[in-house]
């Protein structure tokens, strides 16, 4: 099955990273710069349940402190934080048979940049843009865009 039909559970990355709440911004930062990603999710830990959902946006933006003249790091404002104060809290997601199309409509429409997936209570996936932008690419066919090449 391909096209806006494909159930999400095809094309969701399952190998997570994640963070528990109580996790220092500092061991986020730590995961970011060295993974090749830009968002982990949130769990309780024990019982994979979906608390919430961090990304480099969030971080960056408790470290920058608008003043009349210009946007100043503060590092000292995010020494003690936690990845609760960064966090979304129970953000949007989806259930691993929803579809490609779903999620492309739910990605375009709120500018989100991923969806975490859910199956019950338990986190099983996330759905990045960047998978929908590589499902797109992987399914058109060459007569799709032949007309653009002449």
């Amino acid at each position: 099955m391909k096209g806006i039909d494909t159930p999400l559970e095809l094309i969701m990355t399952r190998e997570l990273i994640s963070l528990r709440v109580t996790d220092s911004l500092k061991k986020a930062l730590e995961i970011f710069d060295n993974h090749s990603i830009h968002h982990i999710v949130v769990t309780d830990g024990s019982e994979g349940k979906l608390l919430g959902i961090l990304s480099k946006a969030d971080i960056l933006s408790l470290f920058i402190e608008p003043s009349s003249d210009s946007e100043e790091l503060n590092l000292e404002k995010v020494k003690n934080k936690t990845v609760e104060d960064a966090m979304t809290a129970d953000p949007v997601f989806l259930d691993p048979t929803d579809t490609v199309g779903l999620a492309a409509d739910l990605v375009l429409s709120n500018k989100f940049h991923s969806l975490p997936i859910v199956e019950g209570d338990k986190l099983v996936g996330i759905v990045t843009s960047h998978d929908l932008l590589k499902y797109a690419f992987e399914t058109i066919q060459p007569e799709d865009y032949s007309e653009y090449l002449e």
